[in-house]
């Protein structure tokens, strides 16, 4: 299908973001729309073009301060303006030119009584609870201009003869570039921290318990004798001297 202004573009998913290559980052809504003006009087094909913001944030700045006074000033206005104009409508359908314009200061007491009401009363339902008047808008930290693959490269050629300020366009990010370890060198452990097996192997020769003391004058003996007494008694039975049971007859 085709109109008046060229070829449409085919519809995309609207709940996507365009698919296509960034020619520029701008950090204002308007650099970027000044971006798209300059393709567009260059006969670029704008319908290819589309702006995305990043980072986008709800802003609500603080005009004032509201109080019953202030509240009843700008309904009396508001109510003034609205009936300005229906006072001017009724004055063309009234026959009588004579009275007609008395219907527009008419109209505009009672549109100033009505909004001056009605805001009071909706100030005083709040009690309190929103105490100022305030401007509310979406905007981006920056904001791209995406051009669809088959026509970027052209874009990024138009875009250099751009006369824009230095500022306007964020440099582009640099990949992060990531360190890995070498794979040949085994890991070694930071220098803040402890080694608890370090410290136990050179507190262990310490930690050993100290050998039993060699009583001196041991005597190793040999199977089936047991050792001597404290006081070189004999622990079982009666030490004899053997050359003694030699000379001595045998009982019996």
């Amino acid at each position: 299908m085709s109109n008046l202004f060229g070829n449409a573009r085919t519809l995309a998913d609207p709940r996507s973001v365009p698919d296509g290559d960034t020619v520029g980052t701008y950090t204002s809504y308007l650099d970027a729309q000044k971006a798209v003006d300059y393709l567009a009087d260059q006969q670029f094909p704008v319908q290819l073009v589309s702006i995305v913001g990043n980072d986008l944030k709800m802003v609500e700045r603080v005009t004032g301060k509201l109080s019953y006074p202030k509240v009843a000033l700008n309904g009396a206005l508001t109510g003034a303006w609205f009936g300005l104009f229906v006072g001017v409508l009724l004055s063309f359908f009234n026959p009588n030119a004579s009275t007609s314009f008395l219907s527009i200061p008419i109209a505009m007491v009672l549109g100033a009584a009505f909004w001056m009401l009605f805001g009071i009363v909706t100030y005083g339902a709040q009690r309190g609870k929103r105490d100022f008047t305030s401007t509310s808008q979406v905007l981006a930290s920056s904001y791209d201009v995406i051009v669809a693959r088959e026509a970027s490269a052209e874009a990024q050629r138009l875009l250099k003869n751009l006369p824009m300020a230095q500022t306007a366009v964020l440099p582009q990010a640099k990949p992060r570039e990531q360190h890995l370890p070498d794979a040949s060198q085994a890991p070694q452990r930071p220098s803040g921290w402890t080694d608890p097996y370090a410290a136990k192997q050179d507190g262990q020769a310490e930690a050993a318990e100290p050998a039993a003391p060699v009583v001196e004058g041991a005597i190793e003996t040999a199977r089936g004798k047991y050792p001597d007494l404290c006081d070189g008694r004999p622990q079982y039975g009666v030490r004899v001297d053997p050359e003694k049971s030699k000379d001595e007859p045998s009982a019996g």
